[in-house]
């Protein structure tokens, strides 16, 4: 009973011992690349996060165009010239534009963006066919051209309507007015002087205009706010018979602007 007793502790105490040992972990089928094991190592450091790998290969990036509109000068120069047509309020022309041209011819400087302004100068010869009342023996006595030249500085504000994206082409509305200031004049039949004529006058000014590249075109209408010839009526001077002499004048231009 006794060698019994013994064997079975003994057996207990052998199949304590065996449960108690350590068993090898079984090898696992992961990869041993070397990618892999850079990555298992960088998982235990604290850095781990900064540093992420990806087996993906990046792509090269090109630069994206930005338009930058302060790269585009806003400040362009210009010249010009061109025909008019003038007629001045109270003359009868008889649908008649026969030596009624006149010409002109100046420079600018314009500032701005979509909104801009514009101030120039220039020389404006107009002529106009003036119809008179009077006791003259022929139609020449009494009707004849009246051409007179002037020194014009005209300023703007405009706005355009359509543009490019580099503000380069457009079209322009434009309105403003001018001071005309006289420095010649003729008027055949009539014999006017030059001190009959206004020294100063202002236009109010509407334009349309054209920019297709460096090239420019514009239409212009000048309103006449006042006389241009004098018109006494009272004191010691006698009357010219000149009414309604204020500018009506429509004239064209192509030009250039740099």
């Amino acid at each position: 009973m006794k060698t019994q007793l013994i064997i079975v502790v003994t057996y207990l105490v052998s199949l304590g011992l065996t449960k108690g040992q350590n068993v090898p972990p079984e090898p696992t089928s992961l990869s041993t690349s070397p990618m892999l094991a850079v990555h298992s190592e960088a998982s235990n450091s604290p850095y781990s996060a900064s540093l992420p790998i990806t087996t993906e290969q990046s792509s090269i990036s090109h630069p994206v165009r930005v338009k930058n509109p302060s790269a585009y000068k806003n400040i362009a120069f210009g010249i010009y010239a061109g025909l008019n047509s003038t007629k001045l309020k109270g003359e009868s022309t008889g649908g008649d534009i026969s030596g009624r041209l006149g010409y002109q011819a100046g420079l600018f400087v314009r500032a701005g963006g979509q909104f801009f302004g514009q101030v120039g100068a220039e020389y404006f010869g107009s002529s106009s066919n003036y119809f008179t009342k009077g006791d003259g023996q022929t139609v020449n006595d009494i009707q004849d051209k009246i051409n007179i030249h002037y020194i014009q500085i005209p300023a703007y504000v405009g706005y355009k309507l359509l543009e490019s994206d580099r503000g380069i082409s457009a079209i322009r509305l434009q309105v403003g007015l001018e001071y005309a200031n006289r420095i010649s004049s003729s008027s055949g039949q009539f014999n006017l002087s030059n001190s009959e004529i206004k020294s100063g006058t202002f236009n109010g000014l509407g334009q349309l205009g054209f920019d297709i590249g460096p090239l420019l075109i514009d239409l212009t209408y000048h309103y006449g706010l006042s006389d241009t010839i004098k018109n006494p009526v009272t004191g010691a001077a006698a009357s010219t018979g000149f009414t309604g002499s204020q500018r009506r004048i429509l004239s064209a231009s192509v030009g250039f602007k740099f």
